[in-house]
């Protein structure tokens, strides 16, 4: 069955067993001030309460539909449900667990406007109990090729884009995480445009639990490989000591710099259209207090060697192989101590 487009937008919302909860997040969508949108909760399969609640926010609104699917238990699937049944213009999502700040639509339609294909707002990220988890770095309202390929980006409640965008590309694919990543991915290399905000418009819901912190992480990068276990247990705890962590540090800022440096010559760095700071400053910012040194590093063998490894937080293998090609490219510093550490045994100053 076709439904009639209209001009406005559709907010895709996948729910599982929310119950009374999932009111919250209708009312974020209601309480927007561009008021031109219809919201799809996709029920997968739920067996609670959830269809409840949401029938019952579609009588007060009828703006508000409710779509019940097959249980599932991933959110692509009634994400492209949702796709199917979408009237508007433009696409966003919404998270059961997540809610939105009543300007969020305002915005993401203003970065659509702008000559965009994909748009993605700021956000703060709260734990369970409403505290602040992490702090939003404008840093990470950026986007180029090379950063979409080398790390998450875009979590779907603060992102929307035109409709047909994602079909075109193969819709949303199911998986153990990332499916975000893997569809921003694909939708990068389709030559698609970006652009992204820095305004804070998404309250999302930070989890130990979500399926990203426990998916299997089978992609690795060998940094260092050397012929004795013994030695590779010492070159890790070595890293790991606090000893190079200043020289790491420094390696870590001066290729980012140089990164940063080469994409934004190439004229294809997004920058967040309502941010104007500087943007050496906020990589020296986020440098000094964010990035956690060798927290991927593991010991994996390698050819009847073993291998100091970085792991790859990828999806597909293919994707895996693109990111293992770049890091020694825009992280030769770092790279370089590592195997220097491993070649000569000696501290690096």
């Amino acid at each position: 069955m076709k439904h009639a487009s209209v001009s406005g937008v559709s907010v895709i919302c996948p729910a599982y067993n929310r119950s009374r909860e999932i009111t919250a997040t209708i009312d974020s969508v209601r309480a927007q001030t561009h008021q031109d949108w219809e919201l799809l909760v996709v029920s997968d399969g739920s067996d609670d309460d959830t269809d409840d609640w949401v029938r019952r926010a579609a009588r007060e609104d009828p703006r508000v539909r409710l779509h019940r699917v097959a249980r599932s238990g991933h959110p692509s699937g009634p994400r492209n449900a949702g796709l199917a049944l979408a009237r508007g213009e433009f696409i966003a999502y919404l998270d059961h667990d997540d809610v939105w700040r009543p300007d969020h639509l305002r915005v993401l339609l203003g970065l659509l406007r702008a000559d965009a294909d994909l748009a993605a707002t700021g956000c703060t990220y709260h734990d369970a109990d409403g505290a602040q988890a992490v702090e939003f770095a404008p840093l990470s309202a950026f986007w180029h090729p090379e950063l979409q390929v080398l790390g998450p980006m875009f979590e779907p409640s603060r992102v929307g884009h035109r409709r047909g965008v994602v079909e075109a590309v193969g819709g949303w694919r199911g998986g153990a995480g990332l499916e975000d990543w893997d569809l921003w991915l694909r939708i990068a290399d389709a030559g698609h445009t970006f652009r992204t905000a820095v305004a804070p418009t998404a309250d999302l819901l930070m989890d130990g639990g979500t399926r990203r912190n426990r998916m299997p992480r089978p992609h690795r990068l060998p940094l260092a490989v050397l012929d004795d276990a013994r030695a590779a247990h010492a070159l890790l705890g070595e890293l790991r000591s606090g000893r190079y962590d200043d020289a790491f540090r420094a390696a870590v800022l001066a290729d980012m710099r140089d990164w940063y440096r080469r994409m934004s010559d190439s004229g294809e760095l997004v920058r967040p259209l309502d941010w104007d700071g500087d943007l050496d400053t906020e990589i020296e910012r986020v440098v000094s207090g964010e990035v956690k040194l060798f927290e991927e590093l593991v010991l994996v063998p390698e050819r009847g060697r073993y291998a100091v490894a970085r792991n790859l937080l990828c999806s597909r293998t293919e994707h895996a192989h693109r990111a293992a090609r770049l890091v020694p490219v825009v992280q030769p510093r770092v790279v370089g101590l590592v195997r220097e550490l491993a070649e000569a045994g000696v501290s690096v100053r």
